[in-house]
């Protein structure tokens, strides 16, 4: 067996250490604030946070723009942007009958409208006894009540309080 490793004097882990306080790195921010992870840069205050996100959204999308492949796709996107504008512009040369752009071109009546044997097949019928519910009276608590058919037949007698005993 060899010698024991380890031996030195016994610390604190590098894992168990709590990191220093520090100063946000935003730009007009400057908190100080106690880390809770290593590698945080920026307090935790909501809107430097938001601030941040912006900052970080801005710099990526620069970065994306510089791209030669990214400038490309764009340059062929406005190309095609450009001749649906100039077709659609030529295909409609009255004003009148133009069609709606923006909130005016959303659909008013989500669902279609029935065309054909479905605009004339009529509704289901309805049951002939209705069923209703009733409360008993406080006065009468076994008071009868009669439900009437859609014929205007009565139906079933109904005994307001409970059939068992």
């Amino acid at each position: 067996m060899g010698a024991r490793q380890g031996t030195g004097k016994r610390g604190c882990s590098a894992r168990g250490r709590r990191p220093r306080p520090r100063t946000c790195l935003r730009k007009g921010c400057g908190r100080q604030y106690q880390p809770r992870r290593w590698n945080q840069r920026y307090c935790q205050d909501p809107e430097c946070r938001r601030q941040v996100r912006r900052w970080l959204a801005a710099r990526r999308q620069a970065r994306h723009r510089q791209d030669i492949l990214a400038k490309a796709r764009h340059a062929q996107a406005e190309k095609a942007r450009r001749q649906r504008v100039k077709s659609a512009s030529e295909a409609v040369e009255d004003p009148k009958v133009t069609p709606a752009r923006g909130h005016a071109a959303e659909t008013f009546f989500p669902l279609r409208y029935a065309i054909g044997r479905a605009a004339t097949n009529t509704p289901r019928a309805r049951p002939v006894i209705r069923h209703g519910t009733a409360a008993p009276s406080a006065g009468r608590p076994f008071a009868m009540s009669k439900i009437g058919s859609a014929s205007g037949s009565l139906a079933e007698p109904w005994m307001g309080g409970r059939s068992g005993p």
